[in-house]
């Protein structure tokens, strides 16, 4: 880890538990323009040390700032994204990427300075209006992007400051306005409980309206927010955050609202350049292309007493996933049963035949019908009640049903439907057998 003496700004190599014994702050920020980097603050160190302010820059004005605000509460160390990671280096960005939660995790402090709010004393700071933008009603560009999400959500001790480095307050007494441009809830914010409780859903839908300047930062800055780590692969564009989803499906068993997501938008999958004829808009398979799509997902809930799990895995086709149904049910077991009379009976046996296939014709048929498929995730009814989310499927190749297997499911390849909405149910979830739900790629 390399952080910056904020007395003497110069940088210094060493362990991060060294660091964090002494204990070092560390900044959150929107870039804007020309930060500094690594390779230039050398020929910035003589200003940032003794320069007036304004500074040369508004660049070098936020790290003198941020070292100014750290060294008066008695730290010796600071951290800056801009110029304490060399990404010169492939191997440093990629440790950073995923040790950044950590780092902004067992900071002694975090400071966030927002540059486009100035303080204003008539919005309270239970107000979110105390984010708004100098020259907008909007707040601050710092909720909107992706990488200010788990600089948000680490810290232990986080402080604000405005434009003119005038101190706003920490995150525990700005909880309720930052719940309220957020969409956060005040718990996780105030650490009364972790956000790691969240399911996959409500933390993919506090991303949702954020952006980042890379493509694949989307994913990359979300790693610590679920926990995991990945190698970054720049130039994986969308590829990014399937990946990231094909981590959360093998580590999270329990957690199937990563398919509780809805399309904003029937064309949304054209959006991301998928070119593939089998999906008509409106139509995708279980992992969502974007973090927007889960927008709408903020209250959707797991049972964290879940036992039981079921598989889903990705394949060269799609995902494999538990999605075959009993056709063989209620009306077609009584009218087979009927036919079965039939049959013992002489005068009854030539009609009976045309009955078992006629049976056999009708679940042929049901087998092809749309159907609804549950997850283990639920979401509250108009009646207050907890009830199962499902999503709806077309069956786009089914094994055909005979007599002698009539009760065995039928193996299936599906596709989802209806992808603007999720429905709702008071059953229980099954898990009869595997099937294969297609799943676009973006890009092919």
């Amino acid at each position: 880890m390399r952080l910056l003496d904020t007395t003497t700004f110069e940088l210094r190599n060493g362990e991060q538990g060294s660091f964090r014994q002494e204990g070092y702050a560390i900044l959150s920020h929107r870039w804007v323009g020309l930060e500094i980097t690594f390779d230039e603050l050398k020929n910035h160190t003589a200003e940032l040390r003794t320069g007036e302010r304004p500074l040369s820059s508004p660049q070098a004005d936020k790290i003198r700032g941020a070292c100014d605000a750290a060294r008066h509460q008695g730290i010796k160390w600071m951290w800056i994204d801009t110029c304490c990671i060399n990404k010169n280096s492939s191997t440093e960005e990629s440790e950073s990427i995923n040790s950044m939660f950590k780092w902004y995790r067992e900071a002694k402090l975090c400071i966030t300075y927002l540059a486009d709010v100035r303080r204003d004393v008539r919005h309270p700071s239970t107000s979110a209006g105390i984010f708004k933008r100098i020259y907008s009603e909007e707040p601050s560009e710092w909720f909107s992007r992706g990488w200010t999400l788990q600089e948000l959500l680490a810290p232990q001790h986080m402080q604000f400051f405005d434009m003119d480095w005038a101190y706003m307050g920490t995150k525990m007494e700005l909880a309720g306005a930052l719940s309220s441009v957020t969409g956060i809830n005040m718990r996780y914010l105030t650490g009364a409980e972790n956000f790691r409780e969240a399911c996959i859903a409500v933390k993919m839908s506090w991303m949702a309206t954020r952006t980042t300047t890379r493509e694949e930062d989307m994913a990359y800055s979300m790693l610590g927010v679920f926990g995991i780590t990945m190698t970054p692969q720049y130039g994986e564009g969308q590829g990014a955050f399937m990946r990231l989803q094909e981590i959360l499906m093998t580590t999270y068993l329990f957690d199937e609202s990563l398919f509780a997501w809805t399309m904003p938008q029937p064309n949304s999958g054209g959006r991301h350049g998928v070119r593939n004829d089998k999906f008509a808009p409106g139509e995708w398979g279980l992992i969502a292309a974007s973090p927007a799509w889960f927008r709408d997902s903020g209250d959707i809930l797991t049972n964290p007493e879940q036992t039981e799990t079921r598989s889903f895995s990705m394949t060269p086709q799609g995902l494999r996933a538990p999605i075959r149904r009993t056709v063989y049910t209620g009306k077609m077991k009584a009218l087979d049963g009927a036919f079965g009379l039939l049959w013992v009976t002489i005068v009854g046996s030539i009609p009976a035949v045309f009955g078992f296939l006629y049976v056999k014709h009708k679940l042929n048929k049901k087998a092809k019908e749309d159907f609804a498929f549950p997850l283990n995730c639920y979401r509250r009814d108009e009646k207050g009640r907890i009830a199962t989310v499902e999503i709806y499927m077309r069956p786009t190749a089914v094994d055909k049903v005979r007599l002698r297997n009539k009760t065995t499911p039928p193996y299936l390849v599906a596709k989802r439907i209806r992808c603007n909405e999720l429905g709702l149910r008071m059953k229980p979830v099954t898990d009869i057998g595997e099937g294969v739900v297609l799943q676009p790629r973006p890009g092919f």
